[in-house]
């Protein structure tokens, strides 16, 4: 994961300049001019290169091909690399061990159109320079695991790109209003001798519908997940996982940690969960008895705190730092985890941490809350959980990937995003995603089959199992002598069934305890106390407006010089 910066209108030292205030790395700054096309690269060493000639202080980009006029900058992490540099591309002289060369190896063989594979597995926004063609081009990976923003005026022939706002924000002739942030699965390209700019589409997320019974979805589900996690594990670097409790994060942090062999490397498997200090958390409580799962690998589970006062007086930093100018009260109370999270991490020595993130939006399995107001049985639709995750750049993957860089530098990897888990995720039918007769029974038979002795079940599922057997016996309707908070728990769990099925072959091949399994979550800006700050927010933030929304919004427009009234109009995305 690194920081890029380049374009037609900018100087080299300017270049230098943005680069040092996208905080994505602190292993160089390498900036070039190819005549009037400036690339620059801010780098957060994950996987060693080897590249001859690099000196300390230097980024290992720009990437200049041997054989053709084409030069490359690349911030992300291209996970299976190795396939492709000993498949398809086995013929190519490599000069490097890291991931970078093997993207632009891709460009000299297929063009541009390389980027329509299916079997890329990455995270990348990409700036690549064909002086032959006379054509910059700049994209980004669906669904935008990595941020990537441009500024286009073709009056002053000035086109840049920037992994973030920060590095567009230190020119002054730059309007922030029309600085736009590039469509995941979109590339633009500039034609140098017109200076005209075309956006394309180059890949739609496709639904993978199947007529299989949970369980197989399960288990295709399990199988899909160990890919995608030990892809993840790419790099020479230690990494850390996320761990608040709730089933997202559980399998998360087995299929990463399970994928690692920690005889031979020199770190630890160790875990993160954030809570607003004095505060009753449920994450803490309920992460503390994930972590108990985890004892026969030795997994240290570390709690991070923050005050109170000390996260109101923090928010305007944090809510420049999530660069998102269309601010949603909803996005900003998750901010602070990661906020808080990355400098202990770092301390601590990681520089990857991997989560869970992406489930809700797949399953279509949010609380309303905030500007979420869609029932759940609208939310787990085929079109909704669509909709959900072709937007999730705009809200969660951009406080993932910038806030976890800007603190940091954390790089953020996320096994469920992998393409080929969205789509299969996006395929399940909706019957599977919500509790009803058919499914109770079916979870019964899969406790009684795999449960085990009801003394190892721990201490929620007993009641889960007898309120399910009730519900039953009530004939489908929530059965009495649960309270309101059991019934919802139960719904819950329900919500997210094919993920429960898919923990339950983890489980039976491996430490995992069943009954783990069986874990509803609050979302964390509740289940950390966050969203409890509401009041003490809305009243130290007064004079800039009178609800929470109001007050963010005038925080993000003093930031990035926004004129008055941009929120009631739509971002234009595109050329």
């Amino acid at each position: 994961m690194c920081g890029i910066f380049g374009g037609v209108g900018v100087s080299e030292q300017e270049a230098r300049i943005a680069l040092e205030n996208i905080n994505r790395g602190n292993d160089g700054i390498t900036v070039r001019a190819y005549r009037d096309v400036v690339l620059g690269s801010r780098r957060h060493l994950v996987k060693i290169s080897n590249k001859e000639g690099v000196r300390e202080g230097q980024s290992d980009q720009p990437y200049d091909s041997d054989d053709r006029p084409v030069s490359l900058v690349f911030n992300g992490e291209f996970y299976n690399f190795d396939e492709h540099r000993a498949g398809h591309l086995g013929y190519a002289p490599f000069k490097t061990e890291g991931d970078t060369e093997v993207f632009l190896k891709l460009y000299e063989a297929e063009g541009i159109d390389f980027l329509k594979r299916r079997d890329i597995d990455s995270m990348f926004a990409l700036g690549i320079l064909d002086r032959e063609a006379n054509k910059l081009y700049v994209t980004r990976d669906w669904p935008g695991r990595v941020p990537l923003f441009y500024y286009y005026d073709k009056d002053s022939r000035t086109f840049l790109f920037s992994s973030q706002l920060s590095g567009l924000r230190t020119l002054d002739r730059v309007d922030l209003n029309n600085a736009h942030e590039l469509v995941p699965g979109h590339y633009l390209a500039l034609d140098l001798d017109t200076f005209e700019l075309e956006d394309t589409c180059y890949y739609q997320v496709k639904a993978i519908k199947k007529d299989q019974e949970i369980l197989d979805i399960g288990l295709e589900l399990h199988q899909r997940l160990h890919q995608s996690a030990r892809n993840r594990t790419m790099g020479d670097v230690p990494i850390c996982t996320m761990l608040s409790g709730g089933i997202d994060s559980l399998m998360t942090t087995y299929y990463v940690l399970s994928n690692i062999d920690f005889r031979n490397v020199s770190y630890q498997p160790t875990s993160y969960v954030f809570a607003v200090e004095g505060f009753d958390s449920p994450d803490i409580r309920r992460a503390k008895i994930a972590a108990e799962g985890f004892r026969d690998i030795g997994l240290v589970h570390k709690e991070v705190y923050a005050t109170g006062e000390q996260l109101v007086e923090d928010l305007p930093d944090i809510i420049t730092l999530f660069e998102m100018r269309n601010i949603k009260a909803l996005s900003v109370y998750p901010l602070p985890i990661y906020y808080y999270l990355a400098p202990v991490m770092k301390a601590d020595g990681f520089k990857v941490t991997i989560g869970g993130h992406g489930v809700d939006e797949l399953l279509g399995a949010y609380d309303n809350w905030k500007e979420l107001n869609k029932p759940h049985a609208v939310q787990s639709t085929y079109a909704a959980r669509l909709l959900f995750i072709n937007n999730i750049w705009e809200n969660m993957m951009r406080r993932a990937s910038i806030i976890f860089m800007e603190q940091g530098p954390i790089e953020a990897r996320f096994p469920f995003l992998q393409p080929a888990v969205c789509e299969y995720l996006l395929g399940v039918d909706p019957k599977w995603l919500s509790i009803s007769p058919h499914n109770v029974e079916l979870m019964l038979d899969l406790i009684s089959k795999r449960a085990g002795p009801r003394e190892d079940w721990g201490d929620k599922l007993p009641w889960i199992h007898d309120y399910l057997v009730r519900y039953l016996d009530a004939g489908g309707k929530p059965p009495e002598g649960f309270d309101e908070g059991q019934r919802t728990d139960v719904e819950k769990l329900f919500w997210k069934f094919p993920l429960m099925v898919a923990g339950m072959h983890a489980s039976a091949e491996s430490y995992l305890p069943f009954h783990l399994l069986f874990n509803a979550k609050l979302r964390g800006q509740h289940g950390a106390g966050i969203s409890s700050l509401e009041p003490r927010i809305v009243q130290r933030y007064s004079h800039l407006g009178d609800t929470d929304i109001e007050i963010y919004r005038a925080m993000v427009t003093s930031a990035f010089r926004l004129r008055d009234g941009w929120f009631r109009k739509p971002v234009k995305r595109g050329a």
